[in-house]
Formats: structure tokens, C-alpha cells, sequence
């Protein structure tokens, strides 16, 4: 062989080596980059066949902070799944005892029929079976009432109704008294309203002898008492974190796995409430239609915050329908299907030009579930 030869296969010897070490190398970084970013979580008890179960009940039978990783995308700052506490072992203060008696008064309405407890009802996990809800003299509101059951979870938040207009839960207390459509009285009458049906004596045993007059902070007081004592009922999801797993059926934890990983869920929904208490564009404007609603826009006039609205806690999800701030959903199946098609938006010609830009989270991605883990996921849903 001459040395030009021997020289040409040398160098052929020595790409093919290099190629195999580059190969190497892109498996080594797409691995590590799967990783990072939790989707390697999707293949964990995988076969050609589907998903293996005893080996899904393995990995959630261990403590939670031991659980296959959540798919979350980078900036997202989240928090682990945790039970929520036992309703049963706490009892209410004074204070929020009489913020119980005021959330349900309805001498705090012009006609004397509405009470805050008229659309955020227990039986429904404090939010309102109507598409919207409805106020003095039959008015109809703009939107669906959110769930209040999980407010004594997120007692840091500072974002309040699905449009983030109130910085406090004090403030979200007073602005339904003063709405035309909801309870439409003077915040001024308040302490007149209050004192003709005997109040006074049940603010003096929690405020003091001294009280001449019902204020609006001792009101707002009572009610933010009430309110951050509420926490939803526990569920078998709440058992299942307890570190019993055998609570769920084998399509539950599957759909707690999905919603873990390949659903993304946990980018806005984790925590004891699972809520980010952030506000988020899924593209539910109504753009053009009779019920547009271009959520915290209409509040600060941000184009930025063109159709942003509060994300929902997911607990007691069956018992709070219909979901969204349009109240329009009633198929817990149609929603997890536009999440796994991305939201699509058909906008029509009557729709503002705003509407036709990209304000889309970019958290919201195609998922490409097939129909099994769709129904999966409702079914894991269906038990918070």
C-alpha cells in the first residue's frame, strides 16, 4: 500500500471515530437536556404496550419529594403537591364566626336578597353553579364566580377576582357590596344595614364594649377571618399524598402521573391549592363575540395583559363547574382537550385587531395525548 493510500484510510478511519464520539455526545446532551427539563419523567414505566402499573405504583407509593419529577418549564417557580389539613380538627375564631354570619347576609343588598354566599355557595365549593351569577333585581354579571374554597391556603397571595383587580382580600370583600350588578350599596351604609338587624352586639363581643359603630374595617375584618378559614374537604388525592396509594385506581394514577409530566399541568397548577395565583392568556377572550372578555387588559390597559386572567385552583374541580371565568365549560373531557390541542382560537372578523396578536402563554403547548391519557387525566381531576 502507498503512503497516499495508507494515508486516505488513516484519515477515513479517524471520521468514522469522530463521528461515533459526536453521535455520543449529542445522545449524552439530549439525555442530560431531557432530564433537566423533566420530560425524560414521560418513558418512567413505559412499554410498547402502554403504561406498566405496578411499576407507576412503586414510584408514587414512595414519600412525594420522591416522585418522578414534574415537567416544568425554566422560570417557573413551583411548589410540590401537599395534602391539604384536615377540616374536621380546626374550628373557627370569633372573628371569622362572625365573618360567617356576614358572608351570608343579605341586609348587605338594596333589595335585601343577595348575600356573598348568594354566589359563592358552599355545596359548590364556594363558587356559583351558573354560567354567571346573578345580583340585585335579577342582574346578570359578566363572568362565573371563582371558587373561593382554597383562600386559606394562599393567604400570601396578592391578586385577587379573574382579572387580578384587587391587591387584597380585604379589598376583594368590599368591591362586590358596591357593584351595580352584584349587591349595589353605599359602603357608608353598611353600619345602618348591619345595626336594624341587631349586629352591633355581636361586633362588641369581638371588637369590644366600645363599639358605637359597625366600620368598614371591623366588617372587612370578620370576612377576611371567615374567608382564609376555609380550606377544601380532603379527597382520596389528599390519601394518596398521605402515602397510601392504593386510593387511587390504576386510571387515577396514571392521570397523576400525566399530569405530572406529559400534561404540564404543574407549570400553573401546584401547591396545597394548586394555583400560581397568576394571571395567564389561554386565548378565552370570546374576541368578536357578544360575551368578549379581554380579562386584566380592560383593568390596566396593557396590551401585555390582553386576555389574562387568574388561574384557578384545581381543588374540589368536580363540585365548581362550570369552569373558566366565561363559565362556558361543563365537559371536564372538552377542556383537557383544548389544553391538549393548545388553545386553539377561532377569531371572527368582528374580533379587535389586539385579539389577533400572539398573546398566548407561551406554557401552552400541543401535549399530543391520545384519547387513553386524556381520560386519564379527567379521571384524576375528578378526585380533588
Amino acid at each position: 500500500m502507498d503512503s497516499k493510500l495508507k494515508s486516505m484510510c488513516m484519515q477515513y478511519a479517524w471520521s468514522k471515530v469522530i463521528r461515533q464520539i459526536g453521535w455520543l455526545l449529542l445522545g449524552w446532551l439530549a439525555v442530560m437536556t431531557l432530564c433537566a427539563f423533566g420530560a425524560w419523567d414521560y418513558t418512567i414505566c413505559q412499554h410498547e404496550q402502554g403504561y406498566d402499573m405496578a411499576c407507576l405504583r412503586e414510584q408514587y407509593a414512595k414519600p412525594v419529594g420522591k416522585w418522578p419529577q414534574p415537567v416544568i418549564d425554566k422560570g417557573v417557580v413551583w411548589q410540590e403537591l401537599a395534602p391539604v389539613p384536615n377540616r374536621l380538627s380546626s374550628s373557627l375564631s370569633a372573628k371569622a364566626k362572625l365573618g360567617e354570619r356576614l358572608f351570608f347576609e343579605t341586609a348587605l343588598s338594596l333589595d335585601g336578597q343577595i348575600s356573598c354566599g348568594s354566589c359563592h355557595r358552599p355545596e359548590y365549593a364556594f363558587a356559583d353553579p351558573r354560567t354567571v351569577s346573578v345580583g340585585v333585581l335579577g342582574r346578570k354579571g359578566e363572568r362565573n364566580s371563582q371558587s373561593l374554597v382554597h383562600l386559606g391556603l394562599m393567604t400570601n397571595q396578592v391578586q385577587f377576582f379573574w382579572d387580578g383587580r384587587a391587591k387584597s382580600l380585604s379589598e376583594q370583600v368590599l368591591l362586590p357590596l358596591t357593584n351595580p350588578n352584584e349587591m349595589a350599596i353605599s359602603l357608608d351604609s353598611i353600619d345602618w344595614r348591619l345595626q336594624e338587624v341587631g349586629y352591633l352586639p355581636k361586633f362588641r363581643q369581638v371588637f369590644g364594649q366600645q363599639v358605637q359603630a359597625i366600620t368598614i374595617e371591623q366588617f372587612s375584618q370578620a370576612v377576611v377571618a371567615y374567608l382564609q378559614s376555609l380550606t377544601p374537604a380532603q379527597t382520596s388525592f389528599d390519601t394518596v399524598l398521605l402515602g397510601d396509594v392504593s386510593a387511587f385506581d390504576d386510571q387515577q394514577l396514571l392521570g397523576l402521573h400525566l399530569f405530572r409530566t406529559k400534561a404540564r399541568c404543574m407549570n400553573c397548577h401546584f401547591g396545597q391549592a394548586m394555583s400560581d395565583g397568576k394571571l395567564h392568556n389561554l386565548n378565552q377572550t370570546l374576541a368578536g363575540s357578544a360575551f368578549a372578555d379581554f380579562g386584566a387588559y380592560a383593568i390596566t390597559g396593557n396590551s401585555a395583559d390582553f386576555g389574562k386572567f387568574k388561574t384557578p385552583s384545581l381543588r374540589n374541580l368536580a363540585q365548581s363547574k362550570p369552569w373558566f371565568h366565561h363559565g362556558r365549560f361543563t365537559n371536564l373531557e372538552g377542556v383537557v382537550e383544548m389544553y391538549n390541542q393548545a388553545m386553539p382560537e377561532r377569531l371572527p372578523k368582528s374580533a379587535p385587531p389586539l385579539a389577533r396578536q400572539n398573546h398566548k402563554d407561551a406554557l401552552i403547548v400541543p401535549l399530543g395525548l391520545t384519547r387513553q391519557e386524556r381520560k386519564a387525566v379527567v379521571a384524576f381531576l375528578l378526585t380533588l
